[in-house]
């Protein structure tokens, strides 16, 4: 069986007109990487790549005009509608009991649900807590879930801190005072865009959840990596 990487682009701040970014595709002991269409949108902008954990000529894309999936390795897409229409995608999580249970996190940040491998769609309850104001939309940039508690998931905003979910996404609770509170730090308090300089806490890059240690979360914002050995509910700065 071939073995493939996946890598996405976006488009730069400041490059040209043209300078999209796209979808590439590499198998292993190859010298290039080549570039995928058949069928992705024109000029895409891959936030997120999902590749099936049983069956990886399944792959999903997330786009700048909603998902799309192909069965094929990358060879031909198709767009997979959200009930409300095209959303920029910018992560992905497969149950880790059952891999047709999906979740996929956008922009406007929301989340949707599909229990048929991506056919169908609905958007579950979370509302972002609005802690920061920024020039763009908010998006769920990172998702996980626990290994020990597979209903348990975490929902990483950016800019709005992380959010934790007990019952499979269907109801959200903020777990962002703790890392609101290390923001009174002076070496952790940052502001670009914002009016406050909370900003940089909240601003999520990377999110995880111990297989090892059950009920420990590690967070990576702008202002470095953070953990949890308690499922959230408190932060410490890993000084990275």
């Amino acid at each position: 069986m071939v073995t493939r990487i996946y890598a996405g682009a976006a488009r730069g701040f400041g490059g040209s007109a043209t300078a999209h970014g796209g979808l590439f595709r590499r198998a292993l002991g190859d010298a290039r990487w080549e570039k995928l269409g058949g069928g992705l949108p024109a000029g895409s902008e891959i936030h997120a790549i999902a590749v099936h954990p049983g069956d990886a000529p399944v792959v999903y894309a997330g786009t700048q005009e909603g998902p799309y999936r192909s069965a094929d390795g990358g060879d031909h897409w198709t767009a997979i509608p959200f009930p409300d229409g095209a959303k920029e995608v910018w992560s992905f999580l497969f149950d880790p009991r059952d891999a047709r249970v999906m979740y996929a996190g956008t922009s406007p940040a929301a989340i949707y649900k599909s229990e048929n491998g991506g056919d169908t769609w609905r958007k579950l309850g979370l509302r972002a807590p609005g802690h920061v104001k920024m020039s763009f939309d908010c998006r769920i940039t990172r998702m996980a879930a626990d290994p020990s508690r597979p209903r348990e998931l975490y929902a990483g905003l950016e800019v709005d801190g992380v959010l934790r979910s007990r019952d499979g996404g269907e109801t959200w609770e903020d777990m962002s005072r703790p890392l609101i509170k290390l923001a009174d730090q002076p070496h952790l308090k940052s502001r670009i865009v914002s009016d406050t300089e909370i900003e940089g806490m909240m601003d999520t890059h990377a999110l995880c959840v111990s297989s090892a240690a059950p009920g420990t979360v590690f967070l990576a914002v702008r202002m470095g990596v953070f953990r949890s050995t308690d499922r959230g509910v408190n932060w410490e700065d890993m000084e990275i």
